[in-house]
């Protein structure tokens, strides 16, 4: 770590303070109507709110889509990762009776699925049918991070009994090769599963030492091994899978659903949070990747209810993506992708936001300068913007706008981006898609009253 003069990056002009804000207003004003939008479009699509009679109560459909592609089921990780975000929407304090009703019939649902014999994979089951049946298909499984991320938000609903069913699942198998990745595509040892299944267990362990309850020795066990296995996936960069044993080859290692897990797993200051180097690193190489990829990424600005704003780069999966939303040709951007960078900008932002020097060390440094000439595109200049954590802001606007621009004016959201085109592809509603720009909202507003204050 070393000490760079922040001024040749961050001029600290304090009258530009308020012009800065000033000028951001009309992204501001999308976010917030996006953000309203979308928090009706997830709650469409749960039942009992989702229009189907024949949905078991608590199901949440990835997608309405029921053809090209077929998106109507009930991911587990998808599911869980969108109740968590509920969760803090009510922390937030957002009120809104539906919440309550919405998680009471998860929970539900949840208790369900947990006690279903028919699950060839058990509580590693990818999916299953909206009206709570197993799906028999094909499918790439087990995938062992959902069970761990439900186990996280009934932990949040203080439910013990319906924790320890996922939780002692996850303490058996965890160690265990040949486990699905999120993209349900290569089979190994996973960095974003791992994650997941370290933060369960290293949070089951504590609730269960508060108990009284032993498990928590067999917990904390496993949380141990788990994180010693995360050392291997450190390549200067961070990897997605090791010990690969099956399924898709030939990937690069670089994947985004390192930067997911980061967002969705870690705390400042822990091993692969968002302000340690490597995973700042990790973010700054698939960005370098990424922006020559796609012909969209060519065109540097979006008009913003008639104010012209600089974009960032829009992001997908993996370089090597071939996935399209209907079949394989090229790999697209995708929307929850890119929502995410603008959330990791805000939560690296954050972490600075407490500290009384600012202390940059060589990778952010060069994820600030990376970004610079994408700053410099827009009428802003530099030199207003009075802090590394606004200079961060205004980074993660970059990728908020990027989303803004290929988000239809009814902020309908789908799965992708058309990497020639811009419009949307693949899976329409997309939860997941909503849910990350609400993650990202909540971050940037944080951010926003950190600076202000």
């Amino acid at each position: 770590m070393f000490c760079i003069a922040i001024a040749l990056l961050l001029v600290l002009v304090v009258d530009g303070h308020q012009h800065y804000f000033s000028r951001r207003d009309p992204l501001a004003r999308w976010v917030g109507e996006q953000s309203r939008f979308a928090r009706e479009r997830i709650l469409a699509n749960i039942a009992p709110f989702a229009g189907d009679s024949t949905a078991m109560a608590g199901a949440m459909c990835a997608s309405p889509s029921h053809s090209r592609p077929d998106y109507y089921y009930a991911w587990t990780r998808d599911s869980a990762l969108v109740m968590n975000e509920i969760l803090s929407w009510l922390d937030d304090g957002h009120v809104d009776g539906r919440l309550d009703i919405a998680l009471d019939s998860y929970v539900g649902f949840t208790r369900h699925v947990q006690s279903l014999d028919s699950a060839v994979y058990g509580l590693g089951e990818a999916k299953f049918h909206m009206n709570g049946t197993v799906f028999t298909g094909s499918w790439c499984n087990a995938q062992t991070d959902g069970p761990a991320i439900r186990a996280l938000a009934m932990m949040r609903l203080g439910l013990w009994k319906t924790v320890r069913s996922d939780l002692d699942y996850v303490e058996r198998v965890w160690w265990r090769n040949g486990g699905c990745d999120i993209w349900e595509e290569s089979r190994g040892l996973h960095f974003y599963t791992l994650m997941a299944q370290h933060r369960a267990l290293r949070e089951g362990t504590q609730v269960a030492q508060r108990r009284g309850d032993p498990v928590a020795e067999r917990y904390l066990e496993a949380a141990t091994g788990i994180a010693k296995l995360l050392e291997r996936f450190n390549h200067g960069v961070v990897v997605p899978t090791i010990e690969w044993s099956g399924g898709l080859d030939g990937k690069s290692d670089l994947d985004t659903q390192v930067l997911l897990a980061a967002l969705h797993f870690t705390e400042v200051g822990e091993k692969y949070s968002v302000e340690s180097p490597v995973i700042i690193s990790t973010v700054l190489a698939f960005l370098r990747r990424f922006e020559p990829m796609y012909d969209i990424n060519r065109v540097a600005f979006t008009d913003i209810y008639g104010v012209r704003v600089p974009v960032g780069v829009a992001v997908g999966r993996y370089p090597e993506d071939v996935y399209n939303g209907v079949g394989s040709s090229r790999g697209n951007p995708w929307s929850l992708i890119t929502s995410a960078l603008a959330e990791y900008h805000y939560r690296l932002a954050l972490a600075y936001a407490d500290s009384e020097e600012l202390v940059v060390g060589p990778e952010l440094a060069a994820l600030l300068q990376w970004s610079a000439p994408y700053l410099n595109n827009g009428d802003e200049a530099l030199d207003s913007l009075v802090s590394l954590q606004s200079y961060l802001l205004a980074v993660g606007d970059l990728y908020m706008a990027r989303v803004a621009r290929h988000t239809g004016r009814d902020h309908t959201m789908y799965e992708q981006w058309n990497r020639r085109t811009g419009f949307g592809q693949g899976a329409i509603h997309l939860t997941w898609s909503y849910a990350a720009h609400t993650a990202a909202a909540r971050a940037r507003e944080k951010l926003v009253e950190a600076i202000n204050n």
